[in-house]
């Protein structure tokens, strides 16, 4: 008898692990209570095209993704682009791709800026040895970059960012998230003065559509809008799901449910952020204990619209922290403004706690507080160079783990047997990401049939 898997999710983790089991022979159902799939990388219309929700982009390195494209028969819509990050200091955008961006960035001394470069460097090149993760995730970033690039390179252009990125928990990020980063910057460079980095042509909505295709293909179902309020579990065995009340949740529960009081399944995988699937099921505490020990940061979006364009910068990092965000990411810097009709495309980036009043404000309200901020970017903006204006947040954008993290990471298998968690939490020591959350779809997706022929996995 043909097993039926519950996916709890329409990222790219859900939508991964459906087309992966149903390329095993299983039936799947995914449950996304957003209107439509995509998670973090979901798009909206534009100009006659589509755009994120989210910024996104791959490294050269990302092969999981552009290998399922190439799977999918989207190969050619990948392209790489030459990339152009800035930095943003002392009211002056700095260019911050060479070596000798950094030798120019007169804001440090002379010898600041050496050691600035020589400690990039030695993070970026001559560290490439994966297991040394094991040793830089029992130091905090600042702690190190204090002591190889030195207090002034902290203060003047890494401490703005990590405060910027992080909020209070600046401080004790590990230095393997910093690595890793660094580390994915080198597998995109063209030598040391170019990088490139992938976009599918049409926009991650190309990628999108074309797995839930195939998972329809394959006899999966995809239900959108539909609300999932609780994990039911029997003698500790994960056995069904139960709907909210609201009308696409009661319509996906009927057609799931077959006159049952919930929909049953073998199995049960949720890609939900960890603190969402705990409201789905009793966990015991040590488990719950490890889903806690990541603390997430939410992210605010403003997208702009543009009749101008506000610099020559693709990604143009904030070392100003009286601004209050923490990048711009001109779209239309990285593909050409015809893809939007000749209109510039601007994201307004900020990482921030779901506490913070900038993540209640309104769109309306905040491109008020931000409206001179963006005049110290070019002082010649003004608000009649928008067309329109779009505003999203998430309040699980960025997981930020703590030191030593590899011995905290929840299990896939949780310990109600046969409900599975597959998020960004485990996605460990890189950080989050389009490529990797591909990656762990199809991880979660050979567990569950491993454990479903074996007769189970859990001890």
């Amino acid at each position: 008898m043909i097993q039926k898997i519950a996916i709890i999710g329409g990222g790219f983790a859900g939508l991964t692990a459906a087309y992966e089991l149903g390329k095993k022979g299983y039936q799947t159902f995914l449950f996304e209570r957003a209107p439509e799939l995509g998670g973090l990388a979901g798009t909206f219309p534009i100009e006659g095209t589509r755009l994120e929700r989210g910024y996104h982009h791959w490294f050269t390195s990302d092969t999981y993704i552009t290998d399922l494209m190439s799977e999918l028969g989207l190969g050619d819509r990948v392209m790489w682009i030459p990339s152009k990050v800035g930095f943003l200091n002392g009211g002056k955008i700095w260019n911050w791709v060479t070596p000798m961006d950094i030798l120019h960035f007169s804001p440090l001394s002379l010898v600041g800026r050496l050691r600035l470069g020589l400690s990039t460097f030695y993070l970026t090149y001559l560290q490439t040895d994966r297991n040394k993760f094991y040793d830089y995730e029992k130091i905090t970033a600042a702690d190190w970059l204090r002591k190889f690039a030195g207090a002034e390179a902290w203060e003047k252009a890494w401490k703005p960012l990590f405060y910027g990125k992080f909020g209070a928990e600046a401080e004790n990020v590990p230095l393997v998230f910093l690595w890793y980063k660094a580390r994915l910057r080198l597998t995109s460079r063209k030598g040391l003065n170019k990088e490139v980095l992938g976009y599918p042509r049409g926009s991650f909505q190309v990628l999108i559509d074309a797995l839930a295709a195939a998972i329809k293909k394959q006899g999966g179902k995809i239900y959108t809008g539909a609300t999932v309020q609780r994990v039911v579990v029997e003698n500790g065995v994960a056995v069904g799901l139960q709907f909210a009340d609201d009308e696409k949740s009661v319509a996906a529960q009927r057609a799931v449910a077959e006159g049952h009081a919930y929909a049953r399944f073998d199995r049960v995988i949720s890609t939900a952020p960890s603190f969402a699937t705990q409201r789905l099921a009793e966990f015991p505490a040590a488990y719950v204990q490890k889903m806690n020990t990541v603390k997430y940061m939410g992210a605010v979006l403003l997208i702009l619209k543009l009749n101008h364009s506000m610099s020559p910068i693709y990604w143009l990092n904030i070392a100003d922290r009286t601004i209050p965000f923490v990048a711009t990411i001109e779209q239309t810097n990285f593909l050409s403004p015809d893809v939007y009709n000749g209109k510039r495309v601007m994201y307004v980036s900020n990482y921030l706690d779901a506490s913070s009043p900038y993540f209640q404000m309104s769109r309306e309200e905040l491109f008020k507080a931000y409206l001179p901020s963006l005049q110290k970017i070019n002082p010649a903006f003004s608000p009649d160079w928008i067309e329109e204006l779009w505003h999203f947040k998430e309040a699980a954008a960025q997981p930020v783990m703590p030191l030593n993290y590899s011995k905290m990471i929840p299990e896939h298998r949780t310990p109600i047997r046969h409900l599975y968690l597959a998020n960004t939490t485990q996605i460990y020591p890189e950080d989050r990401g389009t490529n990797y959350s591909v990656r762990l779809g199809q991880e979660i997706a050979r567990m569950v049939d491993a454990d479903a022929k074996s007769g189970d996995g859990w001890k």
